[in-house]
Protein backbone atom coordinates (compact mmCIF):
# COMPACT_ATOMS: atom_id res chain seq x y z
CA UNK A 1 0.00 0.00 0.00
CA UNK A 2 1.04 3.36 -0.13
CA UNK A 3 2.62 5.56 2.28
CA UNK A 4 2.03 9.11 1.65
CA UNK A 5 0.53 12.25 2.61
CA UNK A 6 -2.61 11.72 0.06
CA UNK A 7 -3.16 8.74 1.56
CA UNK A 8 -2.96 9.51 5.06
CA UNK A 9 -5.46 12.15 4.56
CA UNK A 10 -7.96 10.22 2.74
CA UNK A 11 -7.75 8.00 5.85
CA UNK A 12 -8.37 10.70 8.08
CA UNK A 13 -5.58 10.89 9.97
CA UNK A 14 -4.63 14.62 9.59
CA UNK A 15 -7.87 15.14 12.49
CA UNK A 16 -6.94 16.25 15.98
CA UNK A 17 -8.78 17.47 19.02
CA UNK A 18 -9.39 20.81 20.25
CA UNK A 19 -6.58 23.24 21.42
CA UNK A 20 -7.57 23.18 24.58
CA UNK A 21 -7.18 19.35 24.81
CA UNK A 22 -3.98 19.30 23.11
CA UNK A 23 -1.28 17.96 25.23
CA UNK A 24 2.30 20.18 25.07
CA UNK A 25 4.18 17.25 23.62
CA UNK A 26 2.47 16.92 20.55
CA UNK A 27 2.37 20.60 19.23
CA UNK A 28 5.17 20.07 16.96
CA UNK A 29 3.08 18.41 15.00
CA UNK A 30 0.40 20.60 14.50
CA UNK A 31 -0.01 22.74 11.65
CA UNK A 32 -3.02 24.35 12.32
CA UNK A 33 -6.25 25.14 14.12
CA UNK A 34 -9.59 25.16 11.90
CA UNK A 35 -12.68 26.14 13.22
CA UNK A 36 -11.31 25.10 16.74
CA UNK A 37 -9.87 21.42 15.73
CA UNK A 38 -6.39 20.90 15.54
CA UNK A 39 -4.86 19.54 12.40
CA UNK A 40 -1.92 17.18 12.32
CA UNK A 41 1.13 17.93 10.02
CA UNK A 42 0.93 14.60 7.94
CA UNK A 43 4.15 14.44 6.26
CA UNK A 44 5.51 14.32 9.98
CA UNK A 45 2.78 11.72 10.71
CA UNK A 46 4.13 10.05 7.39
CA UNK A 47 7.63 10.22 8.16
CA UNK A 48 6.55 8.96 12.41
CA UNK A 49 5.00 5.46 10.43
CA UNK A 50 7.84 4.74 8.04
CA UNK A 51 10.23 4.92 10.64
CA UNK A 52 7.91 2.86 13.10
CA UNK A 53 7.78 0.72 10.29
CA UNK A 54 11.26 0.47 10.02
CA UNK A 55 11.96 -0.36 13.37
CA UNK A 56 9.08 -3.39 13.60
CA UNK A 57 10.82 -4.85 10.44
CA UNK A 58 14.12 -5.27 11.81
CA UNK A 59 12.28 -6.91 14.87
CA UNK A 60 10.35 -9.03 13.04
CA UNK A 61 13.49 -9.62 11.30
CA UNK A 62 15.23 -11.13 13.97
CA UNK A 63 12.26 -13.24 15.14
CA UNK A 64 11.95 -11.17 18.15
CA UNK A 65 8.12 -11.14 19.33
CA UNK A 66 6.05 -7.95 18.77
CA UNK A 67 2.67 -7.70 20.81
CA UNK A 68 -0.59 -5.33 19.83
CA UNK A 69 -2.36 -3.55 22.40
CA UNK A 70 -6.15 -1.94 21.54
CA UNK A 71 -8.92 -2.06 23.94
CA UNK A 72 -11.36 0.47 22.79
CA UNK A 73 -14.96 -1.29 21.78
CA UNK A 74 -14.43 -0.06 18.51
CA UNK A 75 -11.41 -1.03 17.21
CA UNK A 76 -10.02 -3.89 19.29
CA UNK A 77 -11.46 -6.01 16.40
CA UNK A 78 -8.76 -4.55 13.70
CA UNK A 79 -6.34 -5.24 16.39
CA UNK A 80 -7.19 -8.55 16.55
CA UNK A 81 -7.32 -9.51 13.75
CA UNK A 82 -3.86 -7.84 12.23
CA UNK A 83 -2.25 -9.51 15.31
CA UNK A 84 -3.59 -12.47 14.19
CA UNK A 85 -2.60 -12.58 10.93
CA UNK A 86 1.00 -11.91 12.12
CA UNK A 87 0.85 -14.71 14.40
CA UNK A 88 1.11 -12.05 17.05
CA UNK A 89 0.37 -11.76 20.75
CA UNK A 90 -2.67 -9.41 21.31
CA UNK A 91 -4.51 -7.24 24.15
CA UNK A 92 -7.90 -6.33 22.65
CA UNK A 93 -10.13 -6.50 26.21
CA UNK A 94 -8.45 -4.94 29.05
CA UNK A 95 -4.74 -4.30 29.84
CA UNK A 96 -4.50 -6.25 33.16
CA UNK A 97 -2.22 -4.25 35.77
CA UNK A 98 1.16 -6.13 35.99
CA UNK A 99 0.97 -8.05 32.62
CA UNK A 100 4.33 -6.97 31.60
CA UNK A 101 6.30 -5.68 35.13
CA UNK A 102 4.80 -8.79 37.04
CA UNK A 103 4.83 -11.00 34.04
CA UNK A 104 6.09 -13.88 35.95
CA UNK A 105 2.45 -14.48 37.86
CA UNK A 106 0.88 -13.79 34.45
CA UNK A 107 2.69 -16.55 32.91
CA UNK A 108 1.70 -18.87 35.41
CA UNK A 109 -2.49 -17.54 34.68
CA UNK A 110 -1.80 -18.61 30.86
CA UNK A 111 -0.17 -22.04 32.04
CA UNK A 112 -3.45 -22.65 34.14
CA UNK A 113 -5.43 -21.82 31.05
CA UNK A 114 -3.08 -24.52 29.05
CA UNK A 115 -3.61 -27.04 31.22
CA UNK A 116 -7.56 -26.52 31.76
CA UNK A 117 -7.78 -26.47 28.24
CA UNK A 118 -5.66 -29.39 27.74
CA UNK A 119 -7.98 -31.39 29.81
CA UNK A 120 -10.90 -30.69 28.22
CA UNK A 121 -9.78 -31.81 25.01
CA UNK A 122 -8.46 -35.17 26.28
CA UNK A 123 -11.73 -35.20 28.11
CA UNK A 124 -10.31 -35.61 32.20
CA UNK A 125 -12.58 -32.99 33.25
CA UNK A 126 -15.56 -35.71 32.34
CA UNK A 127 -14.32 -36.85 35.75
CA UNK A 128 -15.93 -34.03 37.70
CA UNK A 129 -19.81 -33.43 38.14
CA UNK A 130 -21.93 -31.13 35.53
CA UNK A 131 -21.92 -28.41 38.57
CA UNK A 132 -18.40 -28.92 38.80
CA UNK A 133 -17.47 -28.54 34.52
CA UNK A 134 -19.88 -25.43 34.75
CA UNK A 135 -17.64 -23.70 37.65
CA UNK A 136 -14.14 -25.13 35.32
CA UNK A 137 -15.50 -23.82 32.15
CA UNK A 138 -16.67 -20.25 33.43
CA UNK A 139 -12.84 -20.53 34.97
CA UNK A 140 -11.57 -20.99 31.31
CA UNK A 141 -13.60 -18.60 29.99
CA UNK A 142 -12.98 -16.11 32.15
CA UNK A 143 -8.88 -17.06 31.66
CA UNK A 144 -8.96 -16.79 28.03
CA UNK A 145 -10.85 -13.03 27.76
CA UNK A 146 -8.18 -11.95 30.16
CA UNK A 147 -5.13 -13.97 28.49
CA UNK A 148 -6.16 -15.42 25.59
CA UNK A 149 -4.38 -13.62 23.07
CA UNK A 150 -0.81 -13.76 25.05
CA UNK A 151 -1.57 -17.30 25.42
CA UNK A 152 1.76 -18.07 23.32
CA UNK A 153 4.28 -15.20 25.31
CA UNK A 154 6.64 -17.22 27.13
CA UNK A 155 8.41 -14.02 27.38
CA UNK A 156 8.34 -10.03 27.30
CA UNK A 157 7.43 -9.16 24.04
CA UNK A 158 10.56 -7.23 22.12
CA UNK A 159 8.29 -4.14 21.40
CA UNK A 160 4.43 -2.89 21.58
CA UNK A 161 2.45 -1.50 19.14
CA UNK A 162 -0.37 0.24 20.61
CA UNK A 163 -3.38 2.39 19.52
CA UNK A 164 -3.99 5.74 21.57
CA UNK A 165 -1.47 5.96 24.09
CA UNK A 166 -3.23 7.99 26.32
CA UNK A 167 -5.63 5.56 26.70
CA UNK A 168 -2.91 2.61 27.20
CA UNK A 169 -1.15 4.88 30.01
CA UNK A 170 -0.78 1.66 32.29
CA UNK A 171 0.80 -0.26 29.33
CA UNK A 172 2.84 2.59 28.37
CA UNK A 173 4.04 3.16 31.92
CA UNK A 174 4.70 -0.67 32.57
CA UNK A 175 6.57 -0.99 29.13
CA UNK A 176 8.68 1.95 30.17
CA UNK A 177 9.87 0.55 33.50
CA UNK A 178 11.30 -2.05 31.63
CA UNK A 179 12.56 -0.36 28.55
CA UNK A 180 10.12 -1.85 26.20
CA UNK A 181 9.82 0.28 23.08
CA UNK A 182 6.66 1.44 22.14
CA UNK A 183 5.33 2.24 18.59
CA UNK A 184 1.99 3.81 19.45
CA UNK A 185 -1.03 5.77 17.62
CA UNK A 186 -1.58 8.94 19.43
CA UNK A 187 -3.72 11.86 18.86
CA UNK A 188 -3.54 15.33 19.70
CA UNK A 189 -4.60 14.56 23.40
CA UNK A 190 -1.77 12.22 24.23
CA UNK A 191 1.71 12.66 25.57
CA UNK A 192 4.10 11.21 23.21
CA UNK A 193 6.92 11.95 26.20
CA UNK A 194 8.83 8.84 26.51
CA UNK A 195 7.39 6.70 23.78
CA UNK A 196 10.01 6.25 21.03
CA UNK A 197 7.53 5.70 18.12
CA UNK A 198 4.75 7.94 18.35
CA UNK A 199 3.12 8.15 15.07
CA UNK A 200 0.85 11.58 15.58
CA UNK A 201 -2.77 10.79 14.03
CA UNK A 202 -6.38 10.32 14.62
CA UNK A 203 -6.67 7.40 17.05
CA UNK A 204 -10.25 8.10 17.36
CA UNK A 205 -11.71 7.21 13.92
CA UNK A 206 -11.73 3.24 12.67
CA UNK A 207 -11.02 4.52 9.00
CA UNK A 208 -7.72 5.58 10.47
CA UNK A 209 -6.84 3.14 12.71
CA UNK A 210 -7.30 0.77 10.26
CA UNK A 211 -4.88 2.64 7.38
CA UNK A 212 -2.18 2.98 9.92
CA UNK A 213 -2.56 -1.34 10.89
CA UNK A 214 -2.35 -2.38 7.24
CA UNK A 215 0.58 -0.37 6.34
CA UNK A 216 2.40 -2.38 9.45
CA UNK A 217 0.57 -5.63 8.51
CA UNK A 218 1.82 -5.30 5.32
CA UNK A 219 5.31 -4.76 5.83
CA UNK A 220 5.77 -6.77 8.47
CA UNK A 221 4.18 -10.12 6.55
CA UNK A 222 6.43 -9.08 3.13
CA UNK A 223 8.87 -10.03 6.28
CA UNK A 224 7.86 -12.96 6.91
CA UNK A 225 7.50 -14.17 3.19
CA UNK A 226 10.40 -13.19 2.83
Amino acid sequence: MQINKEALSAAGLQYGYSRTRRHPSVKPFVEGNYNGVDFINLEKTQEQLENAITFLKSLKDSGRVILFVGVKPEIRQLVKEVALSLNAPYITERFIGGTLTNFPQIKKRIEKLHDLLKKKETGELSVYTKKEQLLIQRDIDRLDRDFGGISSLTNLPAAIVMIDSRHEDMCVKEAARLHIPVVALSNTDCTIDGIEYPIVGNDGSVPAVRFVLEAIKEALQDTIEN
